[in-house]
């Protein structure tokens, strides 16, 4: 999630010892690493998003599914075309999940400038730490094994809605990811959990706030922006 990568060794550990696959839902993260590895290449599936707002982008909902097993690699094939073995033959029933070739062409463009659409976001998280007071501000500091691509960069921070009018107000776009945790939402209804069974993800949604990372941000308007984040935060502590 936001461009970083899960703790892939405990949850591949967990999946050894108990004979399961482990599918890395990779949407945000596409270019980060755990251990020097590529997220979507950790566990047995990686499925990504390749949506214009990703760090990897097409120009439409476009995604694809990374793996190293030829048999889900074929039974993934069938099922994206119908189940169709050819033209007249259905091996299983599937679905319409072609990615067509105008957006296949526009992510191999995009994909040959990621290297520099990442270096430049990861730029602007390193201004940012360097310049939100943390003593009123927590913000993601990256572990020593990862490296993180930055699809998001999300801060967290007492009085937020009031701090996020007061940064509209400023001319700087935010935004939440996401505000209703999924054991509130109604369709997770069937699982049985209520308001207070996850405490801490529910307080954290009341203190998110996703700030502009992207890379046609110039330096002055991250320091901008900061500058505005660490003058509400102090005033209003």
């Amino acid at each position: 999630l936001t461009g970083r990568v899960a703790d892939m060794d405990a949850i591949n550990d967990i999946a050894f010892r108990r004979g399961l696959f482990v599918i890395e839902a990779a949407a945000q993260s596409f270019g980060s690493k755990w251990r020097e590895q590529f997220s979507g290449a950790l566990g047995t599936v990686g499925c990504f998003s390749a949506h214009p707002l990703k760090n990897l982008n097409a120009c439409g909902d476009s995604g694809f599914i990374t793996t190293d097993k030829r048999e889900i690699a074929t039974k993934i094939r069938l099922m994206r075309n119908h189940g169709l073995i050819d033209r007249n033959n259905v091996e299983s029933f599937g679905m319409v999940s072609r990615m067509d070739a105008v957006q296949s062409a526009i992510l191999e463009f995009r994909l040959s400038n990621l290297a520099s659409t990442i270096d430049v976001r990861r730029r602007n998280a390193r201004q940012y730490q360097q310049l939100l007071d943390p003593d009123v501000i927590y913000f993601p500091t990256e572990r020593e094994e990862e490296f993180n691509s930055y699809h998001t960069f999300v801060i967290q921070v007492d009085r937020r809605d009031d701090l996020r009018d007061s940064l509209t107000l400023s001319g700087i776009d935010t935004a939440i990811h996401y505000p209703i945790p999924i054991h509130l939402q109604s369709a997770a209804r069937n699982l049985g959990y209520k308001k207070g069974d996850f405490p801490v993800t529910e307080l954290q949604c009341g203190r998110i706030l996703t700030l502009p990372i992207n890379q046609f941000l110039t330096e002055e308007q991250v320091d901008y922006v900061a500058s505005k984040v660490n003058e509400f935060a102090v005033t209003s502590g």
